[in-house]
């Protein structure tokens, strides 16, 4: 089995310290990084890179608005027993 190391929120410096700290921003975000995200820790710009792409295509990209997409999110995930 392959281990990643990943970088709490508190142990992250410099780039990743950036990055975690504008994920951190996000409103459904809860203050904290999700843990799929802190598995690319190591590439602080693929994991900006990921982020934004996630963001740009799963929400706002459609006319349903926000409330609508993450509701639909939501269901999806419950349905599929994600809890992300």
């Amino acid at each position: 089995m392959t281990w990643v190391k990943t970088f709490a929120e508190n142990e992250a410096t410099g780039r990743l310290a950036e990055v975690y700290a504008e994920l951190m921003k996000q409103p459904l975000s809860g203050g904290r990084v999700p843990n799929i995200m802190k598995c690319m820790g190591l590439r602080p710009e693929a994991l900006n890179g990921v982020w934004r792409l996630n963001m740009s295509i799963t929400f706002g990209a459609s006319t349903l608005g926000r409330v609508r997409e993450e509701m639909i999110a939501t269901a999806v995930s419950a349905l599929n027993h994600c809890h992300y």
